[in-house]
């Protein structure tokens, strides 16, 4: 039978530094402890992908921890894991983890990503050996390259067909064709322009739909594209973030600026939104929105190829964020109400609930409290506010 010794025990493991973080989003406090993946503590989130893996979990606080249990957690010896505690089994099985490949985040992401990564660590063994990642990492020198389909969803449809994409670091490009053979692609997009969010839940589409967007003129355009396969898509999705790295490996950056970088962009916060313009006379209209990078992106409906419009977040006093309409709104308030202010004009959104409206305040305030990176200037040179 459990006594208070196990668990004192148990409690006292999840309280090591090593142990306070999950040992895959890396998000404190932890929650459970599992015997199966050598003796790590993990998240709620990351539990379920545990279990999801067939990897048994227990809850540090409301299970009951034997003393045979404990003791393998302390010092016995699992088959196949023969180290306990997240930082000794980090050291055995994300001994070769490459810098790009995508940790799962803490609470929000998409399932996919925290699955594949649980997966890839210890069912795979994918990190303990760079022969084993070559489907998205480059062996040796001469760059990374890959091809292969992916269904695509067409630009004026919610059909979606397969198209053939490639991937090339050398030739820094990221292309898709119609048929297989063509010899024309239908779009080549230089990586070091791409970003690839994948979606998950939050939208309504495939489980693992991947975002990829890119520079079009002044705009920004979208491809909608997933594989059945959760493994592959994920492939795709790190071996763009490689290509991306390695190319910016090129440009000298030091160790530390490299992993200081962000190879790719997820969604701050996105929902429905309801919008208005800047004449009186316009009506409330609801708008899919979504916080990326420094710029909020607003669409008639989800998965389009192109914004309605895009809006960039420079820098305060410039750029502010405050609840309520401005002093001269006269039109009928719809739900709660939020007033983005730029240099060139207020935009004025409204969320269904208060706290909705909180959050996107929040998320806004959170990009404007931080300082733009030169790569953000960069950038924010190719856009244009759009009403």
């Amino acid at each position: 039978m459990a006594t208070a010794g196990p668990i004192s025990a148990i409690r006292s493991l999840a309280e090591r530094p090593e142990n306070s973080r999950c040992a895959e989003c890396l998000v404190s406090p932890t929650t459970v402890a599992s015997l199966d993946t050598g003796g790590t503590f993990a998240c709620n989130a990351c539990a379920i992908a545990y279990r999801k893996a067939g990897l048994r979990t227990k809850s540090i606080e409301r299970d009951r921890w034997q003393e045979a249990e404990v003791a393998a957690m302390q010092t016995i010896p699992i088959p196949h894991f023969p180290v306990q505690g997240n930082l000794a089994v980090a050291q055995q099985l994300e001994r070769n983890l490459p810098a790009f490949y995508r940790r799962p985040l803490p609470h929000a992401d998409a399932d996919v990503i925290r699955q594949q990564f649980v997966l890839a660590k210890y069912k795979r063994k994918e990190f303990t050996d760079p022969a084993m990642q070559v489907a998205y990492h480059r062996l040796g020198g001469g760059g990374f390259s890959k091809e292969g389909a992916l269904m695509k969803r067409l630009k004026d449809s919610d059909k979606y067909l397969p198209r053939h994409f490639e991937l090339s670091e050398k030739n820094n490009y990221l292309r898709y064709f119609v048929k297989d053979g063509q010899r024309e692609a239908k779009n080549t997009i230089p990586i070091d322009q791409v970003n690839v969010t994948m979606l998950g839940s939050a939208v309504d589409g495939h489980p693992n739909l991947m975002q990829i967007m890119f520079p079009q003129g002044s705009r920004t355009r979208s491809l909608y594209v997933y594989h059945d396969e959760d493994q592959e898509i994920i492939n795709w999705y790190n071996a763009v973030r490689g290509c991306k790295y390695y190319r910016y490996q090129m440009s000298l950056l030091s160790a530390d600026e490299l992993r200081q970088l962000t190879l790719t962009y997820d969604f701050i916060i996105c929902d429905w939104l309801c919008k208005t313009g800047p004449n009186q006379t316009e009506a409330w209209k609801r708008r899919w929105c979504f916080l990326l990078r420094r710029s909020i992106f607003y669409f008639t409906n989800f998965m389009e190829p192109l914004a309605k419009g895009e809006i960039w977040l420079g820098e305060r006093p410039g750029f502010s964020v405050e609840s309520g309409a401005p002093a001269n709104f006269k039109k009928k308030p719809v739900g709660h109400i939020f007033t983005l202010r730029t240099p060139d004009r207020d935009y004025v959104f409204s969320a269904e609930t208060q706290d909705a409206c909180r959050r996107w305040i929040y998320a806004i305030d959170e990009v404007l409290d931080s300082q733009p990176t030169p790569q953000d200037f960069l950038y924010s040179k190719t856009r244009s506010n759009s009403a």
